[in-house]
């Protein structure tokens, strides 16, 4: 027994040297697991740490990996070849050990082993990734809220590892993007961009938490990077980004001398076609984002097993996907499903997943991100999507946590879709509802009024809020304000005015 315990001790001094002379490959980590199947003496069944991953200078015997899990079992440290990683069972207890696991799993070592770490080319994609963001900053496509943004940036934070497994460092920052297709891009950069059409789209924490964990299993296991070396072919950034601007200017000429009537100070709306020049299949070829059907699996893999692992429930991810595949069928863009897999559809990989309740609203999401449906609710009124601007703020008024501009924005699709005395008396009742509600004077309502008064043929009346109308904007006037709001108090008093001559003639 003495000459055993010796013998263990002498191998656990020579594994220590042995390892110690050998190239680390990744940080002290702590993975438990076990064992599937008898190895160097160690009995099935028997559980392990997984401290390290190391290559070392030699392999230890012929047909060997030099890359080896340093494991510790049965108070003895041992190699195990990383092309024999199939023989243990990773049993991760926390984040940090899932995602570890998942990236010595997934044969990164092996890839970057075969490929190198390029770092040249992550150095690239990182600068491609900054330019990305200084375009959409430019074109004013980041909806900016503190608190929402804090509130998101905090749920990243409860998913993604504080440390991976092999040598990449960095948490993903999260960034909103005005854009009204439920969108999540993990950028190069650690920047992860989530849509306010994603926002909108989802009902429940969980559902966001259960795509969140998506967008970390992509950038744990590096898929833009794997994907980026399939995409080889590459235009010269200058040229590139060049004719990615053309396209935003080409989309804003269109809309240069359009003149829109509801007005929010300091609030920049943006066209659907601003959005599709700065998003689109291209940009996302190029950074590496157009996943493989395989990478997607993976994804979908390891968010359902990270959702159980928290104890969230694993179903969200099915309920989130299926409501983003409603989206674009109610949009009638099935051809838009494709980008969630370049080989299958959305429609595919629900099928796999299999069939789970749609979860139901929950309030304390709904909440947070009310602002973010406001806004969604008015930029679809921008972009005359009168429908859909009606959707978004329904949802605010049916779940008791409407503001004044979603009455208002109501009423607005109500006077720009139809004119009988049926729905004026409607609209009519959203906007004294916004008037109501609203804690401060709001121009919009007034002018709303009067519109709707002169289509009920009642001049009178509206020549009285037309003069309340001039006065608001005197007052407005008087207030602190931009040169661009002078312009739009200007062209409002030219508007008023004129209508005042012709009310008169009336």
């Amino acid at each position: 027994m003495k000459r055993f315990i010796l013998f263990l001790t002498f191998l656990c001094i020579g594994c220590g040297i042995m390892f110690s002379q050998s190239k680390q490959l990744s940080p002290i980590v702590n993975i438990k697991g076990v064992f599937k199947t008898e190895y160097q003496n160690i009995k099935k069944g028997t559980p392990f740490v997984l401290q390290q991953v190391v290559k070392l200078k030699k392999a230890p015997e012929q047909g060997m990996s030099r890359t080896q899990a340093v494991l510790v079992a049965d108070g003895m440290q041992l190699g195990l070849p990383m092309n024999m990683l199939n023989i243990v069972a990773f049993q991760p207890d926390d984040k940090n050990s899932f995602w570890q696991s998942r990236q010595l799993s997934n044969d990164l070592i092996s890839y970057y082993e075969k490929k190198g770490y390029q770092e040249a080319m992550r150095k690239d994609q990182a600068q491609e990734a900054n330019d990305y963001l200084k375009e959409l900053e430019q074109s004013n496509l980041f909806y900016e809220d503190a608190a929402v943004e804090d509130y998101l940036q905090c749920l990243l934070l409860s998913i993604a590892p504080d440390q991976m497994a092999v040598n990449r460092e960095g948490i993903p920052q999260i960034r909103i993007l005005k854009s009204p297709t439920p969108d999540m891009l993990m950028l190069a950069n650690n920047c992860l961009l989530v849509s306010t059409g994603m926002l909108t789209t989802l009902d429940t924490e969980e559902e966001l938490y259960a795509m969140l964990s998506r967008e970390v299993a992509h950038y744990v296991l590096d898929h833009a990077i794997i994907t980026v070396n399939k995409n080889i072919a590459r235009a010269k950034r200058a040229e590139f980004w060049g004719a990615v601007m053309d396209g935003v200017v080409a989309a804003t000429e269109e809309y240069l001398y359009e003149r829109y009537d509801y007005y929010e100070p300091g609030l920049i709306f943006i066209t659907n076609d601003i959005v599709q020049a700065l998003v689109n299949d291209h940009i996302m070829n190029r950074m590496g984002l157009d996943y493989t059907e395989k990478q997607e699996k993976e994804a979908d893999k390891a968010a359902i097993s990270f959702m159980s692992l928290m104890g969230k429930n694993r179903e969200a991810l099915v309920s989130a996907l299926t409501k983003i595949e409603t989206f674009y069928r109610t949009q009638k863009d099935v051809e838009a499903l494709s980008k969630y897999g370049a080989y299958g559809s959305l429609s595919k990989r629900l099928d796999r997943m299999g069939t789970a309740p749609i979860l139901d609203e929950d309030r304390n999401y709904l909440k947070k991100i009310s602002g973010v449906v406001s806004y969604e609710a008015a930029m679809q009124d921008y972009n005359k999507n009168y429908k859909e601007s009606r959707r978004l703020a329904m949802k605010n008024i049916d779940n008791g946590m409407a503001c004044s501009d979603d009455y208002l924005m109501v009423a607005r699709s109500i006077m720009k879709l139809s004119n009988t005395p049926e729905a004026n008396k409607e609209c009519e009742s959203y906007l004294n509802k916004a008037d109501e509600i609203s804690k401060v004077t709001n121009l919009n309502i007034c002018k709303m009024k009067i519109l709707l008064l002169l289509r009920e043929n009642k001049q009178m009346d509206a020549v009285g809020l037309l003069h309340q109308y001039q006065g608001l904007l005197d007052a407005m006037f008087q207030q602190p304000h931009t040169e661009k709001d002078a312009q739009w108090i200007v062209s409002e008093h030219t508007w008023a005015e004129k209508l005042l001559d012709r009310t008169y003639i009336m």
